[in-house]
C-alpha cells in the first residue's frame, strides 16, 4: 500500500511545481532587442533614377489597364509600332536588345518583317496587372505562337527561307509605362520565364520567331558572344543587320544606364 500511494504521489508532483523562466543569454536578449527596433523602423529605401518613372507619386488621370488594352490592340492593327502611343521621350528595353527609340524599334521591325514571315502570329496576351509599386506601370503576359510562312530578312543581305514551322515560344512578362499625358514612356520585354516551355529550345520574343526558321541565337544576358556580335552589328557596321540599340546622343536623357543589348547590368 506504501509502495502505492508514493507512486501516486510521483505522477501527480509535477503538478506543484513551478515553472521558473528561462534564462536568456544577455547578447541574445540584446540581438532580438536590435532585431525589434529595426522592425518598428519604416524602411527607408535609396532613390533610383527610375523613380523617374513614377511622375513624384502622381496618381494617373486614367485607366492604365484600358488603356495597355488599347495600346496592345493598335499595335495590332498597325504592324506592332502605334506609334501615336509613344511619348517623345520614349525608351525601349529587352533583357539583350536596347535601349532603343521608337523610330529605331520601328525600322528594326520592318527590317525583320516579322509579320510577314509569320502571318497568323498570336502573341497570346493574358493577366494584366498593374504595378503596386507603381500606379503608371502596366504589366501583362505574353505566350507567341504562329507558323514560319514567310521569309525573314536580316538586313539587306540575309533572308531565311520559310519552314512551314509552327512555333510556340515560352512565356515572356511584358510591361508599358505611362506618363501623366498618357503616353508610353518606358516599354519593356522580359526574358521567357520558362525556358523548358515551347519548342524553341528556350528563345522567346524575336529569337523565338528567329529559331523557327532556323536561326538559333544565344539570348542571355552576359553571354560573350552575343555581346560581341551586337558591338559589331551596331557599333561598327551601323546596323546594317538591325539596330540593337540607339545611338547614345538619340537616347532620352532619363535614361542613366550604360549597358547595351546583352551586357551585364552596370552600377547606376
Amino acid at each position: 500500500m506504501c509502495s502505492l500511494a508514493l507512486m501516486s504521489l510521483l505522477r501527480h508532483a509535477h503538478a506543484f511545481v513551478i515553472n521558473k523562466p528561462s534564462r536568456i543569454p544577455l547578447n541574445h536578449r540584446k540581438s532580438q532587442l536590435g532585431l525589434a527596433s529595426r522592425r518598428a523602423r519604416p524602411s527607408m529605401m535609396s532613390s533610383h533614377w527610375m523613380d523617374f518613372l513614377k511622375f513624384g507619386g502622381s496618381t494617373p488621370t486614367f485607366d492604365v489597364i484600358e488603356r495597355t488594352k488599347q495600346y496592345v490592340v493598335a499595335s495590332a492593327s498597325s504592324g506592332q509600332t502605334a506609334a501615336e502611343f509613344h511619348a517623345d521621350d520614349y525608351v525601349f528595353r529587352g533583357s539583350v536588345v536596347g535601349p532603343i527609340t521608337a523610330k529605331d524599334v520601328a525600322d528594326t521591325q520592318k527590317g525583320f518583317n516579322l509579320l510577314g514571315a509569320y502571318p497568323d502570329l498570336d502573341r497570346g496576351i493574358f493577366g494584366y496587372t498593374v504595378d503596386p509599386q507603381n500606379p503608371y506601370r502596366c504589366l501583362f503576359f505574353e505566350r507567341w505562337t504562329g507558323t514560319n510562312k514567310g521569309s525573314i530578312k536580316i538586313g539587306d543581305f540575309i533572308s531565311l527561307p520559310p519552314t512551314g514551322k509552327r512555333v510556340e515560344l515560352p512565356i515572356h512578362i511584358s510591361s508599358v509605362v505611362w506618363n501623366p499625358e498618357g503616353k508610353i514612356v518606358y516599354e519593356t520585354v522580359s526574358s521567357p520565364v520558362d525556358r523548358f516551355e515551347g519548342n524553341t529550345k528556350g528563345s522567346g520574343a524575336v529569337f523565338g520567331l528567329l529559331a523557327g526558321a532556323g536561326l538559333q541565337l544565344p539570348s542571355q544576358v552576359g553571354d560573350l558572344s552575343l555581346v560581341l556580335q551586337q558591338r559589331f552589328n551596331t557599333d561598327l557596321l551601323g546596323g546594317i543587320f538591325g539596330k540593337t540599340w540607339s545611338a547614345e546622343e538619340s537616347i532620352p536623357k532619363w535614361w542613366k544606364s550604360k549597358a547595351k543589348g546583352a551586357d551585364p547590368n552596370d552600377d547606376v
